[in-house]
């Protein structure tokens, strides 16, 4: 990339023979309808005809005419035009001189085109013995349509084909582009590659793509290039048998990103393992990109003359503002499906017009990380790890749960429900049970090693991507030998090699990766308060899991969301771990659901490891009410309105619809329809006298096994401190405590001493946790 300086005598610019690295800011050329529709001919007097050439140039979205600074634009976005600052009034504007601009250029730019020209042609030889095949990528955007006409002049035409993805996303300035450049370079070998399915199918099967989920550029345009090329070889060289890998020429420039400013020139499966990326134009700027397309006429897709920096779908995750503005101003009936898809597929919905363009415009759906937004996410594997087993149990899966593990290894049938797959060094026999609802496959917990995890991995992917695959083909693209053949309809392997890159991703699936529902699970932070789904921790639930155990992951009288909010609950109360049932659980179990030990117990298990729950019972002061209204002011400014509506709504249905608000008297609600208008915070009087044990047992270990201490000390609830008091968490004073201490005592002496007639040392020993007793080992006691 070479650094620039304006030239008032052009209107152009002047490449000077320093060079920058990096990401620089990129200059455009600046047409007549990108000034119309910025206004500026009817608001700000501007002059300027209709015509072909350039008039000035912008850096960014900073507009420089002869040199001088004359506009800048900010702001804009779907539904909004940017806000024009610091514009020259009235003023009279000529075409840029491109033809004298092209002569001063001349010297720098021959020698950057004979340098290209011959790392293309030099990269074509270095390769032409490994790849099965060399393509241009073309997608009717500037740095392909120069990438074109390299290698185009580089290397002979009949030792390559020109293939455009067809995302069926793209603008109808782009199928112009490709009808153009299809005539003007006739003698290529053009294709068109496209997925089984178009774009709003998909993304109503997989859900809209997100910053962070960006399966839309695999599915509609690599791996549809990749069964095309693929196609075409098999016609060209029907008995080629070897590994099949291809290179293709994209128009990749470093400057375009920080990421891509890393690139090398050739990368090896930086997309798609059997891909080889060649980018000759990597260390082009956009200065010197559009002086060759001046230079040699090359096809402009109209949308950059109205401003586009660059030219990509009609609906993009990872579009600006100001790209966005464009096209929905400028193009908005070609817009509007994609957008009536986003709105319409997540579960929030808009009091208005101005509601929902607000949302769509805020860019809030490119955020998403998973299927919790979407109508149709939701989370159809649930593990459930135990010291000897794992059991998996798969809900509305999309095909049998075997249909994709002979990628892993060959799997055979012993009886009725036994099978046993191989995995290099291992042989496992499991269970499978397939029942009404629900496939729940058991397997024995394997020792831990590097081999024993990959298999697990591997085998867990192949039952995610039988329960979630839609045929989008995406896999398939990855496979080097031709083994994996997918349909709209169906899926074949034949001949699988084992290669495992069809597995070797993030739960094997996009699909999986899109719909599939984080539940808060691993991350525990503070910040993280509103991880329940917008659901509280309802006794009927409990009673549901104590009923059905396991096979509570697969029952019909909750829906997705519930469940997902569910297990949340249960992790933190201590009941699960990895979904299956706790020490803690069964004793809890037996107990049953309604017993006051057993919402004693969670409620202190909740204090601990639920932020909300946290928050509630140390912030906020025993024996008020306080109104629903008050509550999210109480929470602070720290969190979003929406998080704080989410977390308040999964605390206020908890006390509502547990013991824990009507029976521990820690949060009785005022209803009003389904709605709770206040609670009252109350104090859990005649508590049970072993939960309080265990609440002692859980503060000396929170405090790092500190097993003496004094009632001052244990009723010292500072903000430091992890340990919680049951004057924290049931609102019980000094009073009330110290008798129940006592009886504590007199019962159950090898677990709890005090000492409360020496004055003002009444001191608390808790000789059993000194001898490796836990919180858990109290509740034998019952």
């Amino acid at each position: 990339m070479y650094n620039y300086e304006w030239d008032k005598a052009t209107g152009g610019y002047i490449l000077l023979p320093t060079k920058i690295t990096g990401v620089s800011k990129e200059v455009r050329p600046v047409f007549f309808e990108e000034l119309r529709f910025l206004g500026l001919d009817k608001d700000y007097g501007w002059k300027f005809a209709d015509c072909e050439q350039p008039l000035m140039w912008a850096e960014a979205r900073r507009y420089f005419y002869k040199g001088e600074l004359v506009c800048e634009a900010s702001g804009g976005g779907l539904y909004e035009m940017p806000i024009l600052k610091n514009v020259v009034q009235n003023l009279v504007i000529e075409p840029v001189d491109v033809e004298t601009m092209l002569f001063k250029n001349e010297s720098i730019m021959n020698g950057l085109v004979q340098k290209t020209l011959k790392t293309t042609y030099k990269n074509y030889l270095e390769y032409k013995p490994r790849v099965s095949m060399f393509y241009v990528a073309y997608s009717g955007g500037k740095d392909s349509i120069v990438m074109l006409d390299i290698v185009q002049r580089a290397i002979p035409h009949d030792e390559f084909v020109v293939v455009f993805g067809d995302t069926t996303m793209e603008l109808q300035t782009t199928y112009n582009a490709l009808n153009e450049a299809k005539q003007r370079w006739n003698t290529l070998e053009w294709h068109e590659a496209r997925a089984d399915f178009n774009a709003e199918e998909s993304w109503k099967k997989i859900g809209f793509p997100a910053r962070k989920l960006r399966w839309c550029c695999s599915v509609h345009k690599t791996a549809p290039s990749i069964k095309k090329l693929k196609e075409i070889y098999r016609q060209k060289y029907p008995d080629n048998s070897k590994p099949f890998k291809v290179m293709v020429f994209d128009g990749v420039r470093a400057e375009e990103s920080d990421a891509r400013s890393t690139y090398t020139m050739v990368s090896d499966g930086n997309k798609h393992a059997v891909q080889y990326n060649c980018s000759p134009i990597l260390d082009w700027g956009s200065c010197e990109l559009f002086l060759y397309i001046f230079k040699y006429h090359l096809l402009f897709n109209k949308l950059y003359r109205y401003g586009a920096y660059r030219v990509g779908c009609k609906l993009c995750p990872m579009a600006s503002e100001w790209y966005e503005c464009v096209i929905n101003h400028v193009y908005p009936d070609e817009v509007a499906p994609l957008l009536n898809i986003v709105s319409s597929s997540i579960t929030k919905s808009f009091a208005s017009v101005n509601e929902r363009q607000k949302y769509l415009q805020s860019g809030g759906w490119k955020s998403r990380i998973g299927g919790k937004e979407l109508m149709i996410g939701g989370n159809k594997i649930t593990e459930i790890k135990t010291k000897d087993s794992v059991k998996l149990i798969v809900t509305d899966s999309n095909y049998a749960w075997d249909k994709w593990m002979s990628t892993i290894g060959d799997v055979v049938k012993i009886d009725d429900n036994m099978y046993s797959i191989h995995y290099k060094d291992i042989n496992m026999d499991f269970s499978v049970r397939i029942e009404k609802n629900a496939t729940v496959l058991t397997l024995p917990a394997l020792i831990r090693s590097p081999l024993s995890v990959r298999f697990m991995y591997l085998f867990k992917n192949a039952l995610s991507k039988a329960a979630y695959c839609v045929n989008c083909g995406e896999c398939m693209a990855e496979c080097a030998f031709g083994a994996l053949s997918i349909s709209k309809d169906d899926i074949t392997i034949e001949g699988c090699k084992h290669c495992e890159r069809c597995l070797d991703s993030s739960k094997g699936c996009i699909t999986a990766r899109s719909l599939g529902i984080t539940g808060g699970g691993n991350n525990m932070s503070v910040k993280n308060i509103s991880r329940y789904q917008n659901f509280g921790f309802r006794q009927e639930w409990l009673e549901l899991y104590f009923e059905l155990l396991d096979d509570f992951w697969a029952n019909e009288r909750m829906g997705k969301y519930m469940i997902v909010g569910f297990k949340t609950w249960l992790k933190e109360s201590g009941i699960t771990e990895n979904n299956a049932l706790t020490v803690l659980g069964t004793k809890l179990r037996e107990l049953g659901s309604d017993s006051p030990t057993t919402w004693g117990i969670i409620y202190t298990n909740l204090c601990y490891e639920s932020p909300i729950v946290n928050w509630y019972a140390t912030k906020l002061e025993v024996g008020r009410t306080y109104f629903a209204d008050d509550l999210p002011i109480l929470l602070g400014d720290e969190f979003s309105p929406t998080v704080k509506k989410n977390a308040l709504s999964s605390l206020k249905e908890t006390l509502r619809l547990s013991p824990i608000g009507w029976l521990l008297l820690q949060g009785e609600c005022e209803v009003k329809g389904k709605n709770v208008t206040s609670v009252t915070k109350g104090i859990w009087d005649d508590a049970d006298p072993i939960v309080i044990l265990y609440t002692l047992y859980l503060f000396a270990e929170k405090m790092d096994g500190m097993y003496s201490f004094t009632l001052s000390d244990l009723l010292d609830d500072s903000d430091e401190r992890e340990g919680l008091s049951p004057r924290s968490i049931f609102g019980i004073e000094r009073e009330t405590l110290k008798p129940i201490l006592q009886g504590l005592a007199n019962n159950y002496s090898d677990y709890i001493q005090v000492d409360f007639n020496k004055g003002i040392m009444e001191n608390i020993d808790l000789p059993a946790g000194k001898k490796g007793k836990t919180a858990i080992d109290v509740l034998s006691l019952i």
